[in-house]
């Protein structure tokens, strides 16, 4: 008799080696058994499946990006894949700076109220310093 295949309800997440990527991490040595994940999102994924990836669970990644670097910054990849516009050129020219002059991450942040809960920012980490701008 055939069984009826049943979908799982619990949410799919992105893995482990998703987070580290994400988090600008740097590829893992061997053996590590996320080595193998975090090549195939730095080279494999399409830019549309890493925004996906964002989308599902952006905020898992913000959050252990935040155990190790200060309130009111973003990973690299983040403003790469998060952002609504992120990536858009305009009649091919180059990506226009989202910030305002002198603007830090911070401040963007708040600006656009992208501040995590209980997150409270330094003034003191901007673009230039973190090598995104």
């Amino acid at each position: 008799m055939p069984r009826k295949i049943r979908k799982s309800k619990r949410k799919q997440t992105v893995s482990d080696a998703w987070v580290i990527w994400a988090c600008d991490g740097e590829i893992p040595p061997e053996p590590d058994p996320s080595r193998d994940g975090w090549l195939e999102f730095e080279y494999f994924l399409t830019d549309d499946e890493r925004r996906l990836c964002w989308q599902t669970e952006g905020e898992r990644a913000i959050m252990a990006w935040l155990k190790t670097n200060p309130a009111g910054t973003r990973p690299t990849n983040w403003w790469k894949y998060a952002l609504p516009y992120a990536g858009e050129r305009r009649y091919g020219a180059d990506l226009a700076s989202p910030f305002l002059e002198d603007e830090t991450q911070a401040e963007y942040l708040k600006r656009h109220g992208l501040l995590l809960k209980g997150e409270r920012p330094s003034n003191k980490h901007t673009l230039a310093s973190d090598g995104i701008r």
